[in-house]
């Protein structure tokens, strides 16, 4: 299915009614065994309207997984470069608020897919969308200051964003407890801290040998 900046909303709807259908039997039965007339018949659609769409089942589950993070990113990263600000741990980057929002907003969703119910493949596709396209500036960052990094650099971009994915996840399966922003209040503390010194162990803490 060719990517469009505008979308006719006819396609969005049938799209969020297949893409609804494949969360509802997830939380029934395994992605392998789950059909395209079982998806089209959760959908109340007919099984050449999802063929409008997508070649067969496998594009469909990953056109889904892409279509869905790339509205996340479009809601999360604003079209036109604002001017930068200082970011400290009482001040979350707005792209760190809105993600954490968009999360919010489509709860279910993220709750089946980065679970064990959900498409193995997903959590690692978040990982490079929030990665590449969210985090964007602070790899610029990384990129500027590599000489003086203590550690490669492809380890610490791995680490950064695997906890941030992490928190999500977490998150989620707390039941939202936290609100968004106080997530991402969290978030940018625990990137500009660390969690050791948050915690206050970072001198104490023995590691076994």
């Amino acid at each position: 299915m060719s990517k469009k900046n505008k979308v006719d909303p006819r396609v969005k709807r049938t799209n969020k009614f297949l893409r609804d259908a494949l969360i509802a039997l997830l939380k029934e039965k395994e992605a392998n065994s789950i059909t395209i007339q079982e998806i089209t018949e959760k959908a109340d659609l007919t099984r050449g309207t999802f063929y409008l769409h997508y070649r067969d089942k496998q594009d469909f589950l990953f056109q889904s997984m892409t279509e869905v993070l790339d509205d996340l990113i479009q809601q999360v990263k604003p079209e036109t470069p604002v001017e930068p600000v200082i970011i400290n741990e009482d001040h979350p980057p707005v792209s760190f608020v809105k993600l954490f929002e968009y999360i919010h907003e489509h709860a279910e969703y993220f709750q089946v897919m980065l679970s064990d119910r959900g498409l193995p493949q997903f959590r690692s596709l978040m990982a490079e969308f929030v990665q590449k396209r969210i985090y964007e500036e602070l790899l610029s960052s990384i990129e500027e200051s590599e000489k003086q990094l203590q550690i490669p650099k492809e380890i610490l971009v791995s680490y950064i964003t695997s906890a941030h994915i992490g928190v999500i996840c977490s998150w989620l399966e707390s039941g939202m407890k936290y609100s968004p922003l106080f997530m991402a209040n969290q978030l940018t503390r625990l990137t500009l801290l660390g969690p050791l010194r948050i915690a206050g162990i970072e001198k104490q803490i023995k590691l076994p040998y």
